[in-house]
């Protein structure tokens, strides 16, 4: 299995035209590029970008666009605010092409504790229609991350979302850290929607004697990359795999490096 670094993972430690420079020296070869603002869709900037990445040697599998700057309001029943959305969700698809991205990460609405309305499936899976019908036209493929503080925060939303699209357009993107927050065992997320995972967000954890969760860098924490990968291969699994922690957890480029090393070490055979 492939194994890169999220751009998200140096987030405000340096400007994202910047972090290709420092990811090379580290071996990796793919990456996924977090897009932090409005101003980082323009083509302009985005062409400097791929500049960037192409000068370091590497390739961008996933564009990851700062959610909850517009993706809620992809899914709003006000007409202008979902037309926005759309123009905007255009432009990140955009960049995505430009940078040679083949796959789109979404986090979509927050569920904001069960008070969001009409987020019934009867009115988001025409809407998800609408939505993977804009990403082919990139070429770009659209995939749901799970996230503790949106729709897909537990596994039976992801199966039942699946279900109902039918068609097998829709992909997924694992996250760990976020499935844990959730509550969730990660390997439950595989479960429901495995056979459509082709990214995975990978970042440690531990839970303390009181049951208190706290995240820890890749190959520090109680997480089992090795059977979690293995587990994932055997529904289909053959995307990448990209370290994406917040950049508060660790004080230098030398301990991210350590993290993307271990967890390479551990699934670069499956």
């Amino acid at each position: 299995m492939d194994v890169g670094v999220s751009t998200a993972s140096i987030f405000n430690k340096a400007m994202v035209e910047d972090i290709p420079a420092m990811l090379s020296p580290m071996g990796c070869q793919r990456i996924e590029v977090f897009l932090n603002t409005f101003s980082e869709y323009r083509p302009d900037f985005v062409r400097l970008l791929r500049s960037r990445i192409d000068d370091a040697g590497l390739s961008v599998y996933s564009v990851h666009p700062m959610s909850n700057q517009f993706e809620a309001q992809l899914f709003s029943i006000h007409p202008r605010q979902k037309a926005d959305a759309f123009s905007v969700y255009r432009d990140a698809l955009n960049a995505g092409r430009i940078l040679g991205a083949s796959h789109y990460v979404m986090h979509g609405s927050p569920h904001l504790g069960g008070t969001a309305k009409n987020l019934e499936f009867e009115r988001i899976v025409p809407v998800f229609r609408e939505l993977l019908d804009v990403a082919a036209e990139y070429g770009i493929t659209l995939c749901l991350e799970n996230v503790s503080w949106c729709f897909f925060h537990a596994p039976a939303f992801g199966a039942e979302l699946r279900r109902r699209l039918g068609d097998g357009r829709l992909k997924f993107v694992l996250d760990i850290k976020q499935a844990v927050r959730s509550g969730e065992d990660p390997f439950a997320f595989v479960e429901a929607v495995g056979e459509d995972l082709e990214n995975w967000h990978l970042c440690d954890y531990a839970f303390d004697e009181a049951g208190k969760l706290s995240l820890k860098m890749p190959g520090k924490g109680q997480c089992d990359f090795r059977a979690l990968g293995t587990a994932m291969v055997k529904k289909g699994y053959r995307g990448p795999a990209f370290v994406e922690v917040y950049s508060d957890m660790y004080s230098g480029l030398a301990e991210l490096k350590a993290s993307y090393e271990s967890v390479r070490s551990v699934l670069c055979d499956l």
